[in-house]
């Protein structure tokens, strides 16, 4: 796949691509019952929630609030003012603190993915908005969620029950990579608000964890679910993921450890943020970066179409070629960062191969939000433009940085 790198002409693209979704959004997003609308049709038509789910109403909340940033729209503020209250009214456990996983089913866990989106959230509209109460949330979020921690070995527990008792499942057992990451994400998204020292610590300490228990130097990319002892493990459906609800999936292949591209990718810019915020202390270096990137483009990249895989094994071609709406998302950010970090062309080269391949199979022509998934080729598999995972933020945010790190090239 040959595409051109032209910073001037993709940050023109990129800034209407994003004022195309801020659209999107701002048109469909507000449920006057109540919260946002997470689900909607090929053609972008508002399909009936049966459910609402906390990581799909902090993911929207996230998605006005960058929005009301980027563009410093207070309408944009005022939606995401719609989900602080929603959220505050429906999914805090006012009792034994942190937030319910789901309102219409009644499930009432504590899922450490759940509770790191609402923390990021949070702490994303307190800083913008200037809002103290959201600060407090935010801070009491981050106080509850260390109920979680395993204290003897590290880290944190995927699953837990009302109480915060890790369930008694295999799921509940579990330490994975997605949890962790995206605690990298809400603990960098609080110091920055706050600057406390407790903060930067506990951002500090899962920093460390993922480098020094997930990344495996060997190969130095990310494994993916690891035992209460950091012994990595063959991977299984955790329930309440989207692996094991999106559309379109057989059983995980017996026997395998697999890597996710857009994870690695996504890992490598996330660290660069946790970097900015610990006063520029660059503990990972650039190495990682370039690792995690040249692993990608070596194994996870389609040289022929443009755009990055879903997984495949730590060394090889590869198992899963299908293109998915977040990885591809993430690569955009990933990419420019590596380029940024190493200077190396073959990064900005990819950059603008999988936007390319965005622009032509997986971005809605007219409503300009993203479809789920697609063949390598680009034939739709699941040509849906939002449901109970996806929210706008991985979408939104690929557009927002994207156009911060192309600003730069100018």
């Amino acid at each position: 796949m040959s595409s051109t790198w032209d910073p001037q002409a993709h940050l023109q693209q990129m800034e209407a691509h994003l004022k195309g979704l801020g659209e999107f959004w701002r048109q469909r997003g507000i449920d006057p019952a109540g919260g946002y609308h997470t689900t909607f049709d090929q053609e972008g038509h508002t399909v009936p929630q049966q459910r609402k789910t906390l990581v799909a109403q902090t993911r929207i909340l996230w998605t006005f609030t960058a929005l009301a940033e980027a563009f410093d729209d207070t309408s944009f503020l005022e939606m995401a003012n719609h989900g602080v209250d929603y959220l505050e009214k429906q999914f805090l456990d006012a009792d034994l603190g942190g937030w319910f996983w789901s309102r219409g089913s009644d499930d009432l866990a504590k899922i450490m993915y759940g509770q790191s989106f609402a923390l990021y959230a949070l702490a994303t509209y307190a800083r913008v908005a200037s809002s103290d109460h959201a600060r407090q949330l935010a801070c009491d979020t981050f106080d509850v969620m260390h109920k979680a921690a395993d204290i003897a070995e590290g880290g944190f527990w995927e699953n837990c029950g009302r109480d915060w008792s890790p369930e008694d499942t295999d799921s509940g057992r579990r330490k994975s990579l997605d949890i962790h990451l995206h605690l990298l994400e809400s603990f960098t998204a609080l110091a920055e608000l706050t600057g406390d020292p407790t903060h930067l610590r506990r951002l500090r300490e899962i920093r460390e964890l993922l480098l020094e228990k997930m990344i495996d130097w060997a190969t130095v990319i990310p494994g993916n679910q690891y035992n209460g002892s950091w012994v990595e493990q063959l991977p299984i459906v955790i329930s309440r993921t989207w692996i094991a609800e999106r559309i379109g999936d057989e059983a995980l292949p017996p026997g395998q450890i697999v890597t996710s591209y857009g994870h690695n990718l996504e890992l490598g810019w996330l660290l660069g943020w946790a970097d900015q915020v610990l006063d520029g202390d660059p503990t990972y270096g650039g190495d990682l970066v370039y690792e995690l990137a040249a692993h990608t483009l070596r194994y996870g990249f389609d040289h022929t179409h443009g755009g990055i895989y879903r997984e495949g094994p730590p060394e090889g071609k590869a198992t899963d070629t299908d293109k998915e709406f977040w990885q591809n998302s993430e690569a955009l950010i990933g990419f420019l960062h590596a380029f940024e970090r190493t200077g190396k062309q073959e990064y900005a080269d990819a950059f603008a191969s999988t936007w390319d391949f965005a622009r032509r199979h997986l971005i809605h022509p007219e409503h300009c939000e993203w479809r789920i998934r697609t063949t390598r080729d680009g034939s739709p598999i699941d040509s849906t433009l939002g449901n109970q995972w996806t929210g706008g933020y991985h979408t939104v945010r690929a557009a927002i940085e994207s156009v911060k790190r192309l600003q730069r090239f100018q």
